[in-house]
């Protein structure tokens, strides 16, 4: 087995259910002996609470600003001396995320021209690239009503619209990118357990 960690990536729109195919996922993981760590973007380091105020309301910011804050946090995740992901993997630590740039590409690239978003990201891409970016599809309205039921507040982009927008520019994305990303797109509206061990089966093989 290799000595550096992997690296898993879940995206899809909020509501989708990724938070609970993250925590099975480690599950997997750790049963082979192997450290795991769960993490998500934005952080909740001092760059991800300035993105966070934005997200809900509290701090107003324009799309470009929002935008550069969410790559800087990116670029601490990755680099922070005391728990930056590049340092885990190269600990033997393998990582899963909640989120990466294609949440930037997918969210501000809605609105925000694509190849400024590329370039604004292109050092986290050189830095780690993910093993897997693991995509959870559900409909953008069940993800609706799920968030309607779990929370006290919706944040920026949580309207029905915007999600389908978004989730529309995910699957394009991942059309552009399928020759050079493993990209692994799930369909979300099955049983939990179910998904999980769809995802464990064709990640598995990392640790054999």
């Amino acid at each position: 087995m290799e000595n550096t960690g992997h690296f898993f990536v879940f995206e899809g729109i909020d509501g989708s259910g990724k938070s609970t195919q993250i925590h099975l996922l480690k599950e997997h993981i750790e049963a082979q002996g192997v450290r795991c760590m769960e993490t998500k973007e934005p952080t909740d380091g001092p760059v991800g609470s300035l993105v966070h105020q934005c997200m809900t309301g509290r701090t107003s910011a324009d799309e470009f600003t929002i935008a550069t804050l969410f790559a800087a946090d990116r670029l601490d995740h990755l680099l922070n001396e005391t728990d930056g992901l590049c340092g885990k993997i190269s600990q033997g630590i393998s990582v899963i995320s909640d989120r990466f740039v294609f949440s930037n590409y997918a969210y501000q690239g809605v609105l925000l021209p694509m190849d400024w978003l590329a370039q604004l990201n292109s050092q986290a891409t050189k830095l780690l690239r993910p093993d897997y970016h693991i995509f959870v599809d559900v409909a953008p309205e069940v993800c609706m009503e799920r968030m309607a039921t779990g929370r006290f507040h919706t944040e920026r982009y949580e309207t029905t619209e915007r999600l389908t927008q978004v989730r529309e520019r995910y699957l394009e994305l991942f059309r552009q990118f399928e020759d050079e990303e493993n990209i692994l797109i799930i369909d979300g509206n099955r049983p939990v357990e179910v998904i999980a061990e769809d995802i464990w089966n064709q990640v598995s093989h990392l640790y054999e």
